[in-house]
């Protein structure tokens, strides 16, 4: 997909950066905060007049959303929520009806929403199928209909759907909990349960992905907030309640996942899409995706989840290179992948170390060292797999490229697993006092790993040495931990073979320095 050149920044009056959750006493207008891919997106207004959607624009009450293939839009419903109405989807901005006992209406038609909504608003908020709305306050749910069904499913907090016949009538509200589904006003049931008409990998990698989005954006907002003003600290509101939403959202898809006994592949998938649509989030979900698991299956899910979001970083950060070099194909593939390495490899290298703190601590401190290898492996095999999907290369240029990437992402992975490890001993540490681990251990292994999976994914050259110097860096950037005779480097072979996870049709990223929040009244 090609990618936006020129994105809107809003900086009304003055105003830098205003939270996309702020509560105000805006009109319940809905506003277009960002437009997503390449796709053709009209607005048709009450007139009959059609326009195409401009970020910014404000879409007034009975005037109709059309999204074709390629495209989706954040829309601010109302101040305190958030829409994500995805391709191919057609909404209706309603006007309230006194008896529904809501702010905000959006009629979805056709397609799918992915809505969420900031846990301290006190906004009410629905969406209306063909048969009921689906309201809820504090939550993430999404909404698909498709003709005249439809499904309702949440990942965050709870729904009420409630009937509306043809009449008008009212039937008895029904309650969709998190971690559930309701299909076509049946009894709601697990989405590991769901039935076959409701594609669970799709709507978690929606919901998934749509939340990563706006905690990025909220993060940049308060990142280019003067310290101290009052954008700062909308923003810093903003940046909490996105990052509650989406540590709650990927414990239901993990959840999910381990009840559908074989959801390893939703998993990989939904990491991959989150983290491709917003790359400075793949860290919070991995910690969210491990912190999830129980010790029993936290190796298993650090390693699917580390490997996918790391793919999803450099493949999107490939893809982004690939598109901006005039001249494609294999002759420039290496060109490429080296500009993806440079805009990922901080990246990869920060969630390689979330991941290694995140399963040390499930695991424990003694197995820190097994736990870098673990991560680093990981890590290291889905960035090289990420950057070779996404120049495109094949063949011979396929090694080429991956050789091109290989000694720089095994670095990063080393030297964040290793960080990571030893981040989360040191905590253990200065609870338990106690503990005695080896640093020279956990940077040997994480080295080890790293490289073990950057050649499982093609990469011949890589530099053992470098790696190596790389994860003593790693170790030694936290506190000193009490040393004990480094034991013997013995890393386990791959919990799994490395398998490069389905290419990500990548979302346009987020540009961090953007702001797409509301801007005036």
């Amino acid at each position: 997909m090609r990618l936006i050149k020129q994105l809107l920044s809003f900086t009304s009056a003055g105003l830098l950066a205003v939270s996309l959750f702020a509560a105000s006493a805006a009109a319940r207008d809905a506003k277009i905060i960002k437009k997503v891919g390449d796709g053709v997106a009209t607005v048709t207004l009450a007139n009959g007049s059609q326009v195409p959607v401009t970020e910014g624009m404000t879409i007034p009450e009975n005037a109709t959303i059309e999204t074709k293939a390629g495209v989706e839009l954040y829309v601010e419903a109302i101040p305190g929520v958030i829409a994500t109405i995805k391709a191919d989807s057609k909404v209706k901005v309603e006007q309230p009806k006194a008896f529904l006992n809501l702010d905000a209406v959006l009629d979805l038609q056709q397609g799918n929403i992915v809505s969420q909504i900031d846990p301290k608003s006190k906004v009410k908020y629905g969406i209306r199928t063909p048969k009921g709305v689906a309201a809820a306050r504090g939550t993430v749910y999404t909404v698909t209909v498709n003709g005249t069904n439809y499904s309702v499913a949440t990942f965050s907090g709870s729904v009420v759907v409630t009937p509306i016949s043809a009449t008008g009538a009212l039937g008895i509200p029904v309650q969709v909990g998190s971690g559930t589904v309701q299909v076509d006003g049946a009894t709601p049931v697990t989405l590991a349960n769901a039935p076959a008409s409701v594609n669970v990998a799709d709507i978690a990698a929606a919901a998934v992905s749509a939340v990563a989005v706006v905690a990025q954006t909220a993060a940049a907002a308060v990142a280019a907030a003067p310290a101290g003003s009052p954008e700062r600290v909308a923003a810093t509101a903003a940046a909490e309640a996105s990052s509650s939403l989406m540590t709650a959202t990927v414990s239901t898809v993990v959840t999910t996942a381990a009840a559908q006994g074989a959801g390893s592949t939703m998993l990989a998938t939904v990491a991959a899409q989150a983290s491709a649509a917003a790359p400075s989030q793949a860290a919070s979900i991995v910690t969210a995706a491990v912190a999830a698991s129980t010790p029993a299956t936290a190796v298993a899910i650090a390693t699917q989840v580390t490997q996918a979001a790391a793919q999803g970083v450099t493949q999107s950060a490939a893809v982004a290179a690939t598109a901006a070099n005039t001249a494609k194909g294999d002759a420039v593939a290496g060109a490429n992948a080296a500009t993806a390495v440079t805009a990922s490899a901080a990246q990869v290298q920060s969630l390689a170390k979330a991941a290694a703190e995140a399963l040390t601590t499930k695991v424990g401190a003694a197995a820190a060292a097994t736990s870098a290898a673990t991560v680093s492996q990981a890590a290291s095999a889905g960035a090289t797999v990420g950057v070779v999907a996404g120049t495109g290369a094949t063949g011979a240029t396929a090694s080429q490229v991956a050789n091109t990437a290989g000694t720089a992402l095994a670095t990063a992975s080393a030297q964040g697993a290793a960080a990571g490890a030893t981040t989360a001993v040191n905590t253990a540490n200065a609870v338990a006092g106690a503990t005695q681990v080896s640093t020279a251990n956990i940077a040997a292994q994480a080295a080890t790993g790293a490289v073990t999976g950057t050649q499982a994914s093609g990469a011949t050259t890589v530099t053992q040495s470098t790696v190596q110097a790389a994860a003593t860096t790693g170790v030694t950037a936290p506190a000193a931990v009490p040393v004990a005779p480094a034991a013997p480097v013995v890393v386990a072979p791959p919990v799994a073979p490395v398998v490069p996870v389905a290419p990500v049709t990548p979302v346009t990223p987020i540009d961090p320095s953007i702001n797409v929040s509301r801007s005036g009244p």
